[in-house]
């Protein structure tokens, strides 16, 4: 049963808004959770808001409705609102250049203009309307719905990052990477109430949401601990999708059921006093009627499952074969980079250690990640750090750890600079823009980058962060060319720029946007929203002229473990959606990847799977 607020914390005559933070690893269930509590706690009368700061969240498909960055109202005391990054920035921007563009004019408002028009701005903005409902006092309970661990980590302890970078950044040139700090001491006020709510143990509440796997159990942790290190220590845990009815379950279902009991056990034990479970559903989430009653099943108890009421289709039988992925994946050029991406949980590090094996088998690989929460590690049991390591025989493994990429960014740019003749003053201006929480993404970016102009390797396998955290790495080198352009023009030549930075990012995108050198895989499973999210995500990588080749979906059951009850009903369920995702696609082929009765840890589970994969 899932834990209630107590009614004296929510009530205004005692304390104003609560905040609720849902987080966890991608395809935990997050939303479906953080809708759930939000929807049961708005029929218990608290007037409730529930935010997704996902930049690829999925609460319109969730609520059925169509859900954007201005709050709608979904029942009487139930507001939505998704954080639209594009729109947000916009609104920033003019926000923030308007008192300016009464007092500049000619060059120099274009100069500042052109300043918001980085990748700082983006991050910034983003945060800046988070910030914003962390002040708002209208709602007695504001939930908000995350983006999955590594995004979220990154969201919640930029607050101190920006209040830190803004005060610093006073007390020098007085100029930030997104303007002058007199426009900005306001959002500092801000970003430091911001940062007394969140450590505040009577306001805010952190849902970590688990599956019982190992994979999630560790990001479970991790979370905790990093979250505890900013002064946030007041966490409640979900064990969400825990198969139910134990004794009827039969075949691959027991199996897994079986296998879930000891992470079951082993979170309880992390979290003996403030701990839930809720059942994995035969059938999906979707409306206020389904949310309300697992909200019942959840909060009271109520012994009731959802089902939506799928036709019994016969059997799909529209998969490609092994001999068109291998075609997909052979070497047309030097060196071939293979790219997954897709909704978090959907099975994205497994695909790409299986595929990353498989190229091994033909040449020297490198498989390497851009998820905060990276987790090649566990699945390859091997300690996987920022310096490649040997997996086995021709297979690497190596991860981009932010901390690592920031470090080496930040010191080879002062490097180059001091090498160029920069003024003292100038240097201390740079090492100030270089503090900007921003950095991170150019410094992961940059690693990225260098990973991909290594000379050497035949294959290169990546294993891209969910969805939204993916296509803004993608947009960077344009965004980045952009800043590069900027800063020449200003006639310093950029420490960003060696004489060979504009050519390599030209040169970087040009490759990734050629199918003969990049395969482009989309990762899903087959249910709504999945499915429909990596479409999302394919129509986004095609604006920036790249096109997806393929389409993996992940945990397809074999109608033989699927006869009876509860395990029929998931069958019929991935039937329905299998047949939605072939036209969704078409004429992309579609790659199965079928249900595994564990979890795939350590090589030999790898390999067993690329066999299941390759030759069927």
């Amino acid at each position: 049963m899932l834990y209630t607020i107590p009614q004296a914390a929510c009530d205004q005559n005692v304390i104003m808004t609560q905040y609720i933070f849902f987080s966890g690893k991608g395809g935990v269930g997050k939303t479906t959770m953080a809708a759930t509590t939000a929807v049961y706690q708005s029929q218990k009368g608290k007037r409730t808001l529930l935010v997704s700061t996902d930049p690829a969240g999925n609460l319109g498909d969730i609520f059925e409705r169509k859900v954007g960055i201005e709050t709608i109202q979904v029942t009487p005391d139930l507001f939505l609102a998704q954080m639209d990054s594009d729109a947000i920035t916009d609104a920033y921007k003019n926000r923030m250049l308007e008192p300016l563009s009464a007092i500049l004019e000619g060059a120099v408002l274009e100069q500042v203009k052109e300043e918001f028009n980085g990748g700082c701005t983006v991050e910034i903005a983003t945060f800046d309307k988070f910030t914003d409902f962390l002040g708002d006092e209208t709602y007695d309970l504001i939930i908000f719905d995350t983006a999955p661990t590594g995004h979220t980590l990154r969201l919640m302890t930029l607050p101190n990052e920006w209040d830190k970078y803004i005060k610093k950044s006073a007390e020098g040139q007085g100029q930030t990477c997104i303007g002058p700090v007199s426009q900005l001491e306001s959002s500092r006020q801000k970003y430091s109430h911001a940062v007394s709510m969140l450590q505040n143990a009577d306001r805010t509440t952190v849902y970590l949401v688990s599956r019982p796997e190992k994979t999630s159990v560790y990001e479970t942790m991790r979370a905790k601990s990093e979250l505890e290190r900013t002064g946030i220590h007041n966490f409640h845990l979900v064990i969400n999708g825990v198969y139910p009815n134990h004794s009827s379950l039969t075949g691959l279902f027991k199996s897994m059921a079986e296998n879930q009991k000891k992470y079951v056990e082993e979170l309880r034990h992390l979290f003996p006093e403030t701990v839930s479970e809720v059942p994995l559903q035969q059938s999906e989430v979707k409306g206020v009627k389904n949310i309300s009653l697992l909200g019942e099943i959840a909060f009271d108890g109520k012994e009731a499952s959802i089902q939506t009421d799928f036709p019994n289709n016969k059997l799909f039988t529209g998969f490609s074969s092994p001999e068109i992925l291998n075609g997909l994946l052979n070497k047309k050029s030097d060196n071939r980079v293979i790219i997954l991406t897709g909704k978090g949980g959907v099975g994205k590090t497994v695909t790409a250690c299986t595929l990353a094996l498989k190229m091994a088998e033909k040449g020297k690989t490198l498989l390497f990640t851009t998820d905060p929460a990276a987790h090649i590690g566990q699945v390859l049991e091997t300690e996987v750090s920022h310096i490649p390591v040997n997996i086995t025989g021709n297979l690497w493994a190596v991860n981009i750890e932010q901390k690592t990429a920031v470090e080496e960014y930040r010191l080879k740019i002062m490097d180059d600079a001091r090498a160029n003749g920069y003024s003292d003053e100038l240097l201390a201006s740079l090492e100030e823009e270089l503090e900007s929480p921003c950095t991170e993404e150019i410094a992961i970016f940059e690693q990225f980058s260098n990973l991909l102009n290594e000379p050497g390797w035949d294959y290169f396998v990546l294993d891209t962060a969910p969805t939204g955290h993916t296509l803004r790495l993608l947009e960077l080198p344009f965004e980045y060319k952009k800043q590069i352009d900027m800063k020449l023009k200003d006639n310093i030549q950029s420490a960003t720029d060696t004489g060979h930075g504009n050519s390599k990012i030209e040169m970087l995108i040009a490759r990734l946007k050629n199918p003969d050198y990049a395969t482009f895989l989309l990762v899903a499973y087959p249910e709504f929203t999945p499915i429909h999210e990596s479409y999302r995500a394919m129509k986004d990588l095609e604006r920036v002229g790249i096109k997806a080749q393929g389409i993996f979906l992940n945990q397809i059951l074999k109608s033989d473990d699927c006869l009876t009850g509860f395990s029929h009903e998931r069958w019929k369920l991935q039937q329905y959606y299998l047949y939605k995702a072939f036209d969704l696609y078409n004429p992309l082929p579609l790659f199965a990847i079928p249900l595994q009765p564990s979890e795939i840890i350590g090589i030999e589970k790898v390999k067993r799977l690329s066999n299941e994969i390759f030759f069927k």
